[in-house]
């Protein structure tokens, strides 16, 4: 992996474990002094010596004024074999908040700073322990909700999808190798060029199969994007609170309340669902509504799944239609609200919501049907997950990456189109074209990535990874 030239040559500390009361809080230092600093202010009474990755006992104590802060195990891993590739120390000492504090003043007053955001990452990220797909991949392991969020987390992590784009890149190097000595050796008029047109639609294919794996991952690390949706005033605030189990958004007797989509997110059965609450959609809004119902069905469109939600207590009306009709390509649950007021009106209603399967019947107020309704959507959500398992899929592409290989993938699409349509092309045109793709892969892996990228990058961290 390219290397930053700049690599950090200063000591970082910070607390690894999250503040507050605990049994146990693990203060981190990586740095060319951070053993030293440990030789300065830990004490042990059997050992003299801090043998590699080997727990010792002793005492934390303030080399000025010569009394203990507390007792303790003191870890030792010395680079280049440590996460950041620089020496590491671990203190694990008692999780009391003021302690803590008090041993990393003493570190910092002894020659470290405190890190940033992410910089024991960015660290090991700069002395090539690990490229940026694995970075990226040890904040969604921290973050993630679910356990299948954490198991494609952690097959980035294992550089499963790394040796993936290291096969794609080599491919095009290879390629690139050739056209270029073709063109800057080969003076002879009779010679041809490389025949690449078969290998360039070999990497598009492999290409194409990391891209389509990016729904699934979305799904695994974010949660199936579920929108409730609806004509105004049959509920969908309440259900959207109650499915929360907070008071998330305001709920009126007035329609039109919620004017824009509001988002949260929930865990049931296993699952993430990223719940969305829309604006009532309608025929002949207001230009205000009009708006909301536009900003509701970008949303709708892409949904992994859709909550439509019906007033009970009416016959539906031709804003139900619109809504059937909005929802059409989406996978969806029809919910039937009001259930309090008309006692049986779910079956007929059913009857006449025509594409509408997988109905049930609820009352907001009441709170009857609302186990059934979440029993649904873990139904729903134990499905979808099931058809994206990560052991048979493999890691997929984050935001980022796949912005990026679209942008690999669209000079590959120009060759291949001209090859197609023209059936020879100017060596010097392939060139230019893959290395137009090889650069924008290089910025997955971090191979070429500006202290802007990586800062955006590792900011989403915690200081103390």
């Amino acid at each position: 992996m390219k290397q930053d030239p700049n690599k950090p040559v200063d000591t970082i500390v910070a607390l690894s474990t999250p503040y507050g009361c605990s049994g146990i809080g693990v203060i981190r230092m990586s740095g060319p002094e951070a053993i030293p600093i440990l030789l300065k202010i830990f004490r042990s009474m059997t050992e003299t010596e801090f043998p590699n990755r080997t727990a010792i006992y002793g005492t934390v104590f303030n080399p000025r004024e010569g009394n203990v802060l507390d007792d303790g195990l003191a870890l030792v891993m010395r680079g280049p074999h440590s996460y950041t590739g620089e020496d590491i120390v671990e203190l694990s000492l008692h999780g009391s908040p003021t302690v803590l504090e008090m041993v990393t003043h003493v570190i910092v007053d002894h020659g470290a700073r405190h890190a940033t955001r992410g910089e024991f990452t960015r660290r090991a990220f700069l002395f090539g322990r690990m490229d940026l797909v694995q970075a990226e991949a040890v904040i969604d392991l921290i973050d993630a909700k679910t356990a299948s969020a954490a198991l494609e987390a952690r097959s980035r992590m294992d550089k499963r999808l790394s040796a993936e784009i290291l096969e794609i890149s080599d491919a095009l190097k290879d390629v690139m190798a050739k056209i270029e000595a073709y063109i800057d050796f080969d003076e002879e008029e009779e010679s041809s060029a490389p025949q690449t047109e078969h290998t360039i639609r070999e990497v598009f294919r492999k290409i194409e199969t990391v891209q389509g794996r990016a729904r699934a991952g979305r799904i695994r690390r974010e949660g199936i994007v579920t929108v409730i949706t609806g004509k105004p005033n049959v509920g969908k605030s309440t259900l959207f609170n109650l499915l929360l189990n907070k008071e998330r958004t305001i709920v009126t007797p007035y329609p039109g309340t919620t004017r824009d989509p509001v988002d949260d997110c929930f865990v049931m059965g296993g699952t993430a669902f990223v719940l969305w609450d829309t604006a009532g959609i309608r025929q002949h809004p207001d230009p205000v509504e009009e708006e909301g119902i536009l900003r509701t069905k970008d949303i709708i469109g892409e949904a992994d799944l859709v909550i439509m939600v019906f007033d009970g207590s009416k016959p539906p009306d031709g804003d139900d239609t619109m809504i059937l009709e909005a929802c059409k390509k989406n996978q969806t649950l029809a919910v039937v609200n009001k259930m309090d007021l008309v006692k049986g009106m779910g079956h007929s209603f059913s009857t006449e919501l025509t594409g509408a399967p997988n109905l049930v019947a609820v009352s907001a107020k009441t709170h009857e049907g609302i186990e059934a309704l979440k029993s649904a959507l873990s139904d729903f959500g134990k499905k979808i997950v099931g058809q994206i398992s990560p052991t048979t899929q493999g890691a997929s592409l984050n935001a980022r990456c796949l912005e990026l290989m679209g942008a690999v993938s669209m000079p590959i699409k120009r060759l291949l189109t001209r090859f197609t349509e023209e059936g020879t092309i100017l060596p010097e045109i392939i060139s230019y074209e893959l290395r137009t793709a090889l650069g924008s892969l290089e910025e997955i892996t971090g191979e070429r990535a500006d202290d802007g990228v990586l800062d955006r990058i590792f900011e989403r961290f915690c200081v103390g990874k």
